[in-house]
């Protein structure tokens, strides 16, 4: 038996104050834990006298130095044939302190709290409590009836659901989004018609936020704005033709797998904070793409722990992961990401994340069709014009650049050159295509 993150050895009763930190630190990371005395820090027992009144003083220490009070078992157990006290405790009214001091715990030792940390996981807690089961002042006529018969069709159709037929007010109560006649927060934000959830898409013209070459703004719920959101990217990244001679039809193959994306596209709906600003933001750069939802990633492990080990994941919004879970649009246990990172490998696509304090973002890269050498003013500007009207004539790249014939035709073919811009048909009938 060794100290791990949910247990910790202590020689002697004398070490008690120790002791409640270490109870404290186990309680405000994993909700439960053992603490032993009696025990060396090697796992060897210690021996010591345990009197009637050991127990009680144990139990009395306990009951005034942690906050909010909890109420462990504590008993005497034989270890190697030697007594020693064992503490059972658990209790989920995070955060606990210690002595007025709040812990955390790191593998088999206890950090005390910084205070933006504490702050963080009482919001959490609260956001927890509070936000996706609380009743709106929505109602059933509030639900946009065409998304809910979308997800019941996709549910029955993949088996997670059992196909009873189709009522609007049996499905939402079933699913805890219905309750009192009014809909949940995560009633609204999955299926309610007042576009609740703001997409902002962007495509950037470089590696920079600087020129954009196409942007707007939806808004919508959760299920809507999942579909926006694999529309804008199929659309936006690069396509590659393959004839393998196996068939005569070509195969057309993503820079990024698709199953990639919409995984990452859908966990950061399912996982966001929805209490606050509520935008979700998708940019497609030049080298790479980011995803990014309001709130920070919403575990104690990091994206990559989930890439290389099996993990069991926390869930944000019970609620709506599992809505998206039964129409499989979300992986459980932390698969989703394992799966991600597989693909991405095997695509040789790198996959990064950037958690800040409001906001996660995961991005892939691409290669870069600018690394030779930034684009001009020049070639932005024109680029702009075939962005804006794929049908544009030399004239009209003219009037609204300003640039002379032989430069277009110069900027044109360095467009062509750099995979940027491709003439679609005819110079006739044809049109100008923007490639990202």
């Amino acid at each position: 038996m060794t100290e791990n993150e949910t247990r910790e050895f202590k020689k002697t009763t004398g070490e008690i104050s120790e002791g409640i930190v270490s109870i404290v630190s186990i309680l405000n990371k994993h909700q439960h834990g053992e603490l032993f005395f009696g025990i060396k820090k090697d796992g060897t027992s210690f021996k010591f006298e345990i009197t009637d009144s050991t127990l009680r003083d144990v139990s009395r220490k306990i009951y005034e130095g942690i906050k909010p009070q909890i109420f462990p078992k504590i008993e005497i157990v034989s270890i190697n044939g030697i007594d020693a006290i064992k503490v059972d405790f658990s209790g989920n009214d995070i955060p606990y302190s210690a002595f007025g001091r709040y812990y955390i715990r790191i593998a088999d030792e206890d950090r005390e709290l910084a205070p933006n940390e504490l702050r963080k996981m009482m919001i959490s807690k609260e956001y927890e409590e509070n936000w996706c089961d609380k009743l709106t002042s929505c109602t059933i006529v509030d639900v946009k009836e065409e998304c809910l018969l979308k997800f019941y069709e996709n549910a029955t159709e993949c088996g997670r659901l059992p196909k009873i037929g189709f009522n609007k007010e049996t499905l939402l109560i079933q699913h805890n989004l219905l309750r009192n006649s009014f809909l949940t927060n995560a009633g609204v934000m999955l299926f309610g018609n007042s576009n609740p959830i703001t997409l902002k898409l962007v495509v950037f013209a470089t590696s920079e936020r600087i020129t954009i070459l196409d942007m707007k703004t939806i808004k919508g719920n959760i299920f809507e704005l999942i579909n926006e959101s694999m529309n804008f990217v199929i659309k936006n990244i690069r396509w590659k033709v393959i004839i393998d001679g196996e068939s005569p039809q070509r195969r057309e193959v993503p820079e990024i797998p698709l199953v990639a994306l919409r995984e990452v596209i859908i966990n950061s709906f399912a996982h966001a904070r929805y209490d606050g600003n509520v935008q979700h933001e998708i940019d497609i750069y030049s080298n790479r793409i980011s995803i990014t939802n309001p709130g920070s990633f919403a575990n104690e492990f990091t994206p990559n722990d989930f890439f290389y080990r099996d993990l069991k994941s926390y869930l944000r919004n019970q609620s709506i992961a599992d809505v998206l879970y039964l129409c499989k649009d979300v992986e459980t246990c932390g698969h989703g990401l394992k799966k991600v990172y597989r693909l991405c490998k095997e695509a040789k696509v790198d996959i990064s994340y950037i958690n800040n304090e409001n906001d996660f973002t995961i991005e892939f890269s691409r290669i870069d069709r600018n690394q030779d050498g930034e684009l001009s003013k020049e070639e932005f500007s024109v680029l702009s014009v075939f962005k804006t009207n794929k049908n544009a004539i030399k004239d009209d790249v003219i009037r609204q650049t300003g640039l002379s014939s032989r430069t277009i035709d110069r900027i044109i073919k360095s467009l062509k050159e750099k995979a940027l811009l491709r003439r679609i048909g005819s110079n006739k009938n044809g049109y100008w295509e923007v490639l990202k």
